[in-house]
């Protein structure tokens, strides 16, 4: 419970900078009760992406399992061909775009104090929040460590840190 409340707490704060910082982009709007944007956003965000891990988690677990059968347990990678590596790169993208757009959708439908109009605003608010969420997977797990060695208690392993 407490790892899961100081993910939350992380991506809370991440996503008030990240969403501080798209406001100065054109046609994006940040007014009263920002708060509530913030922690609107980021549950839509960790739900939306949890969502999306799981399902690429499933796909792998089973193009494993392919793999293996295919190439008679040979190698965990079993030769995949780089254009289906490249593939995934672009498929993981594309989902990653896809669900920056979702969460800024969701964001602006039920939170009154943000707005996104015109086309540049959405496609630049799209990029500035996909680009952070790339900017926070690269980070999190690092600061997750940090506060839990700050809080004393265990790090995200489940195992006290020395």
């Amino acid at each position: 419970m407490k790892a899961w409340a100081i993910r939350t707490a992380i991506a809370f704060v991440f996503n008030a900078i990240t969403l501080w910082a798209a406001a100065i982009l054109p046609g994006v709007r940040l007014g009263n009760g920002f708060p509530w944007v913030v922690l609107l956003f980021t549950a839509a965000s960790l739900v939306l992406r949890g969502t999306a891990s799981a399902v690429f988690r499933r796909l792998d677990e089973r193009r494993r399992l392919d793999e293996r059968r295919l190439d008679g347990g040979q190698g965990p990678d079993g030769g995949l061909p780089r254009r289906l590596k490249a593939a995934r790169k672009v498929l993981v993208g594309v989902v990653g775009l896809a669900l920056s757009f979702g969460v800024l959708w969701l964001t602006t439908a039920f939170a009154g104090g943000f707005t996104i109009s015109g086309t540049s605003g959405w496609v630049l608010a799209t990029v500035v929040v996909w680009l952070a969420s790339i900017i926070f997977d690269a980070v999190d797990d690092g600061l997750e460590s940090k506060a839990h060695q700050l809080l004393g208690g265990p790090g995200p392993g489940g195992r006290r840190r020395t």
